[in-house]
């Protein structure tokens, strides 16, 4: 989709959103099975009147208090796998709900994430490449590697721990399943700046076009076919 300004902006396609409503409804019965899990090994009854009861009977048990009866291997390990579960599926419920409800926004000032209380703003010359997420695997997601931290502009400490913990301060994924996602790519590649070489090879054939051109015995400078600096592809 384009505005009147230029600037397409790109959303998940049908498919893309079919497989994040899968994920997160998987999710979901993974965190409601594990929750019921623990309750259960750890005897936590939530009827009224027996949950404060239990909840002082199982700190008992826990600090190993005289006459509670002590955990037991067949309690423990699935207590503490059921706790990892019920503490690590929600971070992974956000990153589903932020990648459903993600835009991404590319004009020729730079791109813009938008999701769910994040707007990072990313110029040109603020990206360092464009790569694919996971090289050896299977996965289709391309990720923008940034110059500079841009969680600062995420207001909310919550909301930007979250997005760090999924992408990292310094990533920002392109997701698979985005509608025309191989236009972004073509359109993200041609509006990159490429960096400047600094090799010492370079510098000293810089150093002797510039000396030809001020004796007036070198070659006229090559200049791009399309009139401007060349645009490389990463």
């Amino acid at each position: 989709m384009e505005d009147a300004s230029g600037t397409h902006i790109y959303r998940l396609g049908p498919a893309g959103r079919r497989m994040g409503y899968l994920l997160l409804v998987g999710a979901l019965l993974i965190w409601g099975f594990a929750l019921w899990t623990l309750k259960n090994t750890l005897q936590i009854s939530l009827r009224p009147g027996n949950l404060g009861p239990s909840l002082q009977n199982l700190g008992r048990r826990l600090v190993g208090a005289e006459g509670a009866a002590p955990f037991t291997p067949e309690e423990a390990i699935p207590a503490v796998v059921m706790a990892v579960l019920v503490l690590v599926v929600p971070l992974l419920i956000w990153n589903i709900v932020e990648e459903l409800n993600a835009s991404f926004a590319v004009g020729p000032s730079g791109i813009t994430f938008r999701s769910l209380g994040i707007e990072l703003q990313i110029p040109w010359d603020g990206i360092v490449a464009l790569r694919p997420a996971d090289e050896e695997g299977e996965d289709r997601t391309d990720e923008l590697v940034l110059r500079d931290a841009r969680v600062s502009a995420i207001r909310n400490p919550l909301i930007r721990f979250l997005h760090c913990q999924a992408y990292g301060a310094r990533r920002l994924p392109l997701y698979g399943g985005l509608e025309e996602r191989e236009a972004l790519l073509a359109q993200i590649r041609a509006y990159l700046v490429p960096e400047p070489s600094t090799s010492p090879g370079d510098q000293v054939a810089g150093g002797l076009e510039a000396k030809d051109d001020a004796t007036g015995t070198g070659d006229p400078p090559r200049r791009s076919c399309r009139g401007g600096s060349e645009h490389v592809a990463l």
